[in-house]
């Protein structure tokens, strides 16, 4: 069997690009390439200025090390792990415990988890529910100050987050308490977890880097989305050799990433090119994400990657997240019998992990004892199958990343593929030019910002009222 990831396109029913539709995105295409081979051979100081110093993460020695050192002594010192952070920050982090962690890693005793610490997220919404609860819990059994709390934003002014923080300070209620917070953010002046741990240094005297040139939703291989990878290292494994395999991961698919645009191996270009011409050329406006697995983070990651990476100057793919077969049973007949607005990528997965069959002489009916003894990684196989045909004949455009396994090294090699994927699609769509000189705007998320600000408009002329 061959393990390498491939791209598969059901050419059949996508139908003909015209020629020259085809020709000028080949062109753009080659010209992106020679852009971004020059990137590979200039220094780390200007891909800083052109945000794309991720690309780097999985060179950057010091920090990984830095990473796995940190988090083998954490997980002598700490029974509980919370990740506070929102969007970029944490996503990465959810997509590696959904997809390499025991589905009960909670349940489990702590020596069935390898040593690692329970898990909880925090930090993405003002709605104090599970922030309350999470507090009440620990405190109940005793864990709170047992409880290693990692703060994650580049700026140190993520608004979400830090109410979070200032909560969690308050429940510490311990001159202390910095001992117990993690902090990864930019290590300059103007980061405020920067300053604070200036004045009174947290966890370990350490602080972790968000890299210059890396943003959030591009930050999984870089210590955001490491230590947490590293810390909850389970049976089996250790921090060193979760880092060592997401690391080869991303090490192969910039290899594949360099290799010429128009090559076979070169899934990144390919699936650029794909989305944009049924993008350009036939006016799709929505790609369904169709990850035909049991989980959901890596659907919430990607359509952040792509949407607040594409969406810029008024066009852009939306991105609907589906599970398969779940979505089956929920968007298929709109897909099939909707709007034909819409391309269909699916993530295959040849191997789930440890599997389970179906037993033999049930004495069920006719028409369930027909899959006794097919295992259910089968049956989900034929169900991706399945849902690919219905598509392709009812003349819905699809595509297939297959990947071999569910491990930490193919997971991760996907993820940098599809962010490579994104660079290639923003320079296609002209995102870094005209921007008066300043950073690509694939990577930048102006958008936010009117949020943010009549947010705080809001917040503080109620505080006001109040008093």
């Amino acid at each position: 069997m061959d393990r390498k990831l491939c791209f598969l396109v059901d050419d059949g029913a996508t139908g003909s690009f015209p020629q020259a539709a085809q020709q000028k995105v080949d062109t753009a295409l080659q010209r992106i390439h020679l852009l971004f081979q020059d990137e590979t051979e200039a220094p780390l100081a200007e891909l800083e200025r052109g945000l794309r110093a991720w690309t780097r993460s999985h060179l950057q020695t010091e920090d990984i090390a830095q990473v796995a050192a940190l988090a083998t002594r954490a997980r002598e010192s700490f029974s509980v792990l919370v990740v506070i952070g929102v969007g970029g920050s944490d996503l990465s982090a959810r997509v590696f415990h959904d997809s390499f962690n025991h589905p009960y890693h909670n349940e489990l005793s702590v020596e069935e988890r390898g040593g690692a610490p329970e898990v909880y997220f925090t930090g993405d919404t003002f709605d104090p529910r599970k922030l309350a609860g999470l507090l009440e819990m620990l405190k109940a059994r005793n864990l709170l100050d047992k409880t290693l709390f990692n703060v994650i934003s580049k700026s140190g002014t993520t608004t979400e987050t830090m109410a979070t923080l200032m909560i969690i300070r308050d429940a510490l209620n311990d001159i202390n308490w910095q001992q117990q917070i993690l902090a990864t953010t930019g290590l300059t002046a103007d980061s405020v977890l920067f300053r604070m741990h200036e004045q009174s240094p947290f966890y370990g005297n350490t602080l972790l880097p968000v890299p210059d040139g890396v943003g959030g939703r591009f930050s999984a291989f870089s210590p955001v989305g490491l230590f947490f990878l590293a810390m909850t290292a389970g049976k089996d494994e250790t921090p060193d050799t979760r880092i060592r395999a997401a690391v080869e991961g991303v090490n192969q698919a910039h290899e594949g990433f360099n290799l010429a645009y128009n090559h076979q191996d070169n899934i990144a270009y390919r699936l650029a090119r794909w989305l944009h011409l049924f993008e350009e050329v036939e006016g799709k406006g929505s790609i369904v994400f169709y990850n035909y697995a049991d989980g959901s983070c890596f659907g919430e990651w990607f359509v952040q990657l792509y949407t607040e990476s594409i969406q810029e100057r008024g066009s852009g793919a939306n991105v609907i997240d589906a599970k398969g077969p779940t979505s089956n049973h929920s968007i298929l007949n709109g897909i099939i019998a909707g709007p034909r607005d819409k391309v269909v990528l699916f993530l295959h997965w040849e191997e789930l992990g440890p599997d389970l069959v179906l037993p033999r002489e049930t004495g069920m009916d006719s028409k369930l004892t027909e899959f006794e003894g097919l295992s259910m990684t089968y049956m989900q196989t034929a169900s991706y199958r399945g849902t690919a045909l219905d598509f392709s004949e009812n003349g819905v455009p699809n595509a297939t990343l297959t990947l071999p396994k569910r491990d930490i090294q193919s997971v991760c090699r996907l993820m940098r593929l599809l962010m490579d994927t994104i660079a290639v699609k923003g320079r296609l769509q002209g995102l870094h030019l005209d921007n008066n000189g300043g950073s690509e705007l694939t990577y930048l998320q102006d958008g936010v910002e009117g949020y943010k600000r009549k947010f705080r408009s809001f917040a503080l002329a109620s505080s006001a009222d109040s008093t």
